[in-house]
């Protein structure tokens, strides 16, 4: 099996925000967004050996957290260990932005990966609606 080189990116080019949509459209059902991202807004693409795999949205909230959205590795890749390896790349630039903790919001049936991933379950929106698992994890 060859090397699996990961990087998390913004997408620069047009080809990578085209990746970078049709992940969030396979895997959320999202059309393209027409708003401008806010500087606080971080999308990112997660490249395998140069290829896209995955893709995140990674808010800076403004007050010592990020919050990890819109969380997905492209179907075909799914079960291959891409999206822990994009959980790590991403807390590393959450870390990188000056954060000390990620935030993320779980269904249900992901609340298992991201407790694995040393997320802990803990309200940190109060106005989180139902059925969502709200999670942390303080980063070193």
């Amino acid at each position: 099996m060859a090397d699996r080189v990961y990087r998390l990116a913004p997408p620069r080019t047009r080809e990578e925000w085209d990746a970078y949509h049709a992940i969030r459209r396979r895997v959320f059902n999202l059309p393209r967004p027409e708003e401008p991202v806010d500087a606080s807004s971080h999308p990112m693409v997660l490249f395998l050996n140069d290829r896209p795999v995955g893709c995140i949205q990674i808010d800076d909230l403004r007050n010592g957290s990020a919050a990890l959205r819109l969380v997905a590795i492209d179907p075909p890749h799914q079960g291959g260990g891409h999206g822990r390896a994009m959980l790590r790349k991403s807390e590393d630039f959450v870390r990188q932005v000056g954060c000390h903790q990620a935030v993320v919001y779980a269904t249900p049936e992901a609340a298992g990966f991201y407790a694995d991933c040393g997320y802990d379950e803990e309200d940190w929106d109060e106005m989180c609606m139902g059925g969502i698992v709200q999670m942390l994890k303080r980063l070193a």
